[in-house]
């Protein structure tokens, strides 16, 4: 498949901007710190992959994003992520809630960057349709994510509330569907901004149909019943099997979001 890199880089920015943010469901009092390290580190890691590969590329251009500007704003982003990390080890509550604010102030602006500058050829309302696209795209791998280790923390703390990790399945679940009712809403927007917008729409349609039926089938259609089998093991309850769940929702989400960005990219569709 031609031209996957690009989207990659973009799902994984999407990735530590929503695992950041699906961190702020899970209390900083009550749980161990060593959760938040794990996860903070690990979008640090994935953060650092995509700067490398910024600094790397032949061309030194990201889809989607200007040169300077774009690289700029997620180097910064990396470096209020490792300053989030430390203040982890080091700094009380207050300190940890306002950088971590910081990260999601520049995280949330890298991805209102990547949505102005691809508004092109979606006409009017090209902007918003991008923002919450890109929102959700974050929103959906960060869930997971931090499900995923929220449940491991589980075997360590066992006295850990279960409406936390409820929380967060909830979260996860509302994200898919709104992730699987967003094309009717992206369509109905392109068809509001008319002439190119709904042209372009139409020929990727017809030439990318398989992508779009793996994307919504795994990433929309796998993820829901993922989704939906982890809030059955919740209700037993049954941490570990909904945990082992989550390691699955990670797959059928991050194939589903790679496949939309690569959509996005190729023919201009915000699914």
């Amino acid at each position: 498949m031609p031209g996957i890199a690009a989207p990659i880089l973009a799902a994984l920015t999407q990735f530590a901007v929503g695992g950041l943010w699906a961190q702020t469901l899970v209390p900083l009092t009550g749980v161990p710190r060593s959760f938040f390290a794990v996860c903070s580190l690990t979008l640090l890691a994935v953060e650092g992959i995509v700067l490398w590969v910024l600094g790397a590329g032949t061309d030194g251009r990201w889809t989607a994003l200007p040169p300077r500007g774009g690289a700029l704003l997620a180097a910064a982003f990396g470096a209020s992520l490792l300053a989030y990390l430390v203040a982890l080890g080091v700094g009380g509550e207050r300190g940890v809630r306002l950088v971590r604010a910081g990260a999601l102030a520049l995280g949330g602006g890298l991805l209102a960057l990547r949505a102005w500058e691809g508004r092109a050829g979606l006409g009017p309302l090209g902007f918003p349709l991008l923002l919450g696209n890109a929102a959700l795209g974050a929103a959906l791998p960060g869930l997971a994510f931090v499900g995923m280790l929220l449940g491991h923390a589980y075997l360590n703390a066992p006295h850990l509330p279960l409406r936390l990790i409820e929380r967060v399945s909830r979260a996860f679940l509302w994200a898919v569907l709104a992730r699987g009712g967003y094309p009717i809403l992206a369509g109905v927007l392109l068809w509001l901004g008319g002439g190119a917008a709904v042209e372009g729409a139409l020929a990727g349609l017809q030439e990318y149909l398989l992508v779009i039926i793996l994307r919504l089938g795994v990433g929309v259609g796998g993820s829901l019943t993922v989704a939906l089998i982890i809030r059955n093991c919740l209700r037993l309850p049954n941490v570990q099997a909904a945990t082992g769940f989550y390691y699955v929702a990670m797959l059928t989400v991050w194939l589903g979001e790679v496949l939309g960005r690569f959509l996005l990219a190729h023919a201009n569709l915000p699914l």
